[in-house]
């Protein structure tokens, strides 16, 4: 992958896949399981994409008899995977104080909005890198 950083929306979509990553989804599975928006969706999975995360691929079905257009699936390579789980780590360890930082001294307290971020953040992070 390149070095830009994950976006918000990224990492909520490589938790999604992390969960089961051999599932395909399509666009409307992934906004609602992921909650992200298809603004921010469509972007997310362009670049992962690009850099061989994940494939898509046309569902096989007759439009005329099913009623609906074919959905386009994604699905999440072993590169994919392997990458992401190492993205996520590496941001995981990013967003952590170092030790001599007063984060990780006795007494001191984080302002609010410090600790609503960082809280935000280890909970979107956790569950992707739990297996880890």
């Amino acid at each position: 992958m390149d070095q830009k950083p994950l976006t918000p929306a990224m990492v909520r979509i490589i938790q999604t896949y992390l969960k089961d990553p051999t599932t395909p989804l399509y666009a409307t599975e992934l906004m609602e399981a992921a909650h992200v928006g298809s603004g921010s969706l469509y972007p997310a999975l362009a670049r992962m994409e690009a850099d061989g995360w994940i494939v898509q691929e046309n569902e096989e079905i007759d439009p005329h008899k099913e009623g609906r257009p074919a959905r386009r699936y994604f699905r999440m390579t072993g590169k994919g995977a392997l990458e992401a789980h190492v993205a996520l780590v590496e941001l995981s360890e990013s967003v952590r104080p170092p030790a001599s930082s007063p984060a990780w001294k006795p007494g001191w307290q984080p302002s609010w909005r410090i600790k609503a971020a960082f809280q935000c953040l280890t909970g979107m992070l956790r569950p992707a890198v739990k297996g880890i």
